[in-house]
C-alpha cells in the first residue's frame, strides 16, 4: 500500500493558520492512500506537541527539518521513506532545493508537490531572472509542481524565483465555514468578554504582530476615527498578541483618549465566536501578505472587509464584499471605516455577499479538491511517461 507524507517546515501544533491546513491535507491524503495509517505527519520541530484536534489515530509522526544535510540524517530519512512506501509528498512552503530532498527520492517518492502560504521571492527580471530560471531546471530533486493561494503569490514564484508556470497552480484558501458563521445570539460575545460598550461597533484585527502585518497602521486609523473624525461608537480589537508583543507598539498609544477605543484581545481559542459580535474587518498589511486566512473567517462571518491595497491581500475582497485603501494611508482608512460604519444596510449586503462567496470558493472541501486534482494530473503525466 503506498504511503504519504504530509511535511511542514514550522513546529508542531502551529497555530494560526497553518493549523487549518494540518486538517485540509490529512483530507487529502486520506483520498490518496486511504488508511490512516500510511499517512505520515513530519515537523521541523514536536515541542509543541500534537494539534489537539487532529485524530488520535494518526500516530506516524517524525521530527524532520528539510535543512538537515549530515550522511546520518539523511540515510535515515532515505530508509523510512522506504520502509514505509512512501510515494506522495505534500510540502508546506518547501523551496526549490534542500539537501533532505535527494533522501526522499532515493528512498521512493515519486510526487511532491509544495504548497506556499507565501511568497516566494521578490520579483527578478533581466539576468538575474534568467539565472534563477537555470538554477531551478538544474534542481532534479524538489517539487514536481507548487501550489500557491493567489495569482500575487504565485507572480512572485514564475517572475521572482523562476519556477516555469507550467509547474504552478492556484488552489484557493479553505475555511471551515460552519464554525465561521453568523450568530446572533452572540452579538455581543466580545463586548463581554473584553468589557467593550455595547453600542460601540468593533473593527477587527487578527493575526500576527509582526510590521508587515500593519497594525500601526490601524491604531493610527483608530486616533483619526476617534479623535480628528469624532467617531466614538467605535472600538478597535487586535487579536494575536502574545505577551510583551502589545508593546511593540507603545509609540501609537500615547493618547489615553484614544486608546479607551482600543483593546489588545491576546492569542485566543475563541476568535470564531468573537467575530460574531464584531462589524467590520480590517487588514492593513504594509509588506507582502499571501491571501489571509483572517480575511476568509471575517468574511463567512458576514464581515465587510477593508483591507491595503497590496498584491494577493487585494485578492481578498471584490467591490461587493470589501474595500480597498493605499497601503499605510491610515486618513484614508480611517474615512472609509466611518462611510461604511454610517451606513449599516451596506455594511449588510457586503457581509452576506463575503460570506457567499466563501461558501462558493474558499471552503476547506473545495481547497482540498484543489490539492488532490493536482495530484491526480501529476499522476496520470507519470503513467503517460512510462
Amino acid at each position: 500500500m503506498k504511503g504519504m507524507m504530509v511535511l511542514f517546515h514550522c513546529e508542531s501544533n502551529p497555530g494560526y493558520a497553518a493549523s487549518s491546513h494540518e486538517h485540509t491535507f490529512l483530507n487529502v491524503a486520506q483520498n490518496l492512500v486511504g488508511d490512516i495509517n500510511n499517512i505520515h505527519y513530519a515537523y521541523s520541530n514536536l515541542d509543541g506537541g500534537m494539534t489537539p484536534s487532529l485524530p488520535e489515530e494518526l500516530t506516524n509522526v517524525i521530527h524532520l527539518d528539510t535543512k538537515w544535510s549530515r550522511p546520518d540524517q539523511l540515510r535515515a530519512i532515505k530508509n523510512y521513506v522506504k520502509q514505509h512506501n512512501i510515494k506522495y509528498l505534500l510540502g508546506f512552503d518547501q523551496p526549490v532545493s534542500r539537501p533532505m530532498y535527494q533522501a526522499f527520492r532515493k528512498g521512493g517518492v515519486k510526487t511532491f508537490v509544495s504548497y506556499w502560504g507565501a511568497p516566494m521571492s521578490s520579483i527578478n527580471t533581466g539576468i538575474k531572472l534568467f539565472l534563477k530560471k537555470l538554477e531551478v531546471s538544474s534542481r532534479r530533486h524538489g517539487p514536481d509542481h507548487y501550489i500557491f493561494q493567489s495569482n500575487g503569490m504565485r507572480d512572485t514564484a514564475i517572475n521572482g524565483r523562476g519556477i516555469p508556470a507550467t509547474k504552478t497552480s492556484i488552489v484557493k484558501t479553505g475555511i471551515d465555514t460552519s464554525r465561521y458563521a453568523p450568530d446572533i445570539s452572540k452579538q455581543y460575545y466580545a463586548h463581554q468578554c473584553f468589557n467593550i460598550p455595547e453600542n460601540r461597533k468593533i473593527v477587527v484585527f487578527s493575526g500576527h504582530m509582526e510590521r508587515r502585518k500593519g497594525v500601526h497602521v490601524i491604531l493610527q486609523a483608530a486616533k483619526t476615527l476617534t479623535q480628528d473624525l469624532a467617531y466614538k461608537d467605535v472600538h478597535f480589537l487586535i487579536l494575536g498578541n502574545r505577551p510583551g508583543e502589545k508593546e511593540l507598539f507603545s509609540e501609537y498609544l500615547q493618547c489615553p483618549e484614544v486608546n479607551e477605543h482600543i483593546t489588545f484581545g491576546g492569542y485566543r481559542p475563541d476568535v470564531s465566536d468573537i467575530l460574531k459580535s464584531c462589524a467590520i474587518g480590517m487588514i492593513a498589511s504594509v509588506e507582502w501578505d499571501s491571501f489571509p486566512m483572517s480575511s476568509l473567517e471575517m468574511a463567512a462571518t458576514e464581515l465587510p472587509l477593508l483591507v491595503s491595497n497590496l498584491s494577493g491581500l487585494n485578492e481578498a475582497v471584490t467591490p461587493e464584499t470589501g474595500i480597498k485603501f493605499p497601503i499605510s494611508d491610515y486618513n484614508t482608512a480611517a474615512m472609509e471605516l466611518k462611510a461604511l460604519l454610517d451606513n449599516p444596510e451596506l455594511m449588510n449586503t457586503m457581509g452576506k455577499k463575503g460570506r457567499e462567496r466563501v461558501i462558493e470558493h474558499y471552503s476547506r472541501i473545495s481547497q482540498a479538491n484543489g490539492i488532490l486534482q493536482v495530484f491526480t494530473s501529476l499522476d496520470h503525466q507519470v503513467r503517460n511517461t512510462l
